[in-house]
């Protein structure tokens, strides 16, 4: 009998402390997904307001907390070789409480290719 209740309490608690990675958030959260075949040094986002820092290619930063995040925004990117920058055409409403992913890539002419991803 002590099994099985030891065995209900192990699932309870299991059951119990899972929870979704966006159940405690309070704002936009954003992250960057490097689809380029070039390391990143730093990605800036909005002029000196958060960095991203080490993103090898083909790899995803940590998220980070932005109070006002939108689908696109400007950004510059620093690798060993070269400066890239990318400025939106124009701006989006503030994004909601959420999880997100600017997916960066670098075209063969040195231009930034940003697509807005929004993560389950």
């Amino acid at each position: 009998m002590k099994k099985v209740g030891f065995a209900f309490f192990m699932v309870f608690m299991v059951l119990w402390s899972c929870e979704d990675r966006d159940d405690n958030l309070t704002t936009a959260n954003i992250r960057i997904r490097n689809s380029s075949t070039v390391d990143f040094n730093t990605v800036t986002v909005r002029v000196d307001s958060l960095i991203f820092e080490n993103i090898p290619a083909q790899g995803v930063s940590n998220y980070q907390e932005f109070e006002v995040a939108f689908e696109q925004d400007a950004l510059q990117i620093v690798s060993d070789s070269a400066q890239y920058s990318f400025e939106p055409t124009e701006l989006s409403a503030p994004l909601p409480v959420g999880l997100y992913t600017y997916d960066l890539d670098i075209s063969d002419t040195g231009e930034v290719i940003f697509n807005f991803r929004i993560d389950d």
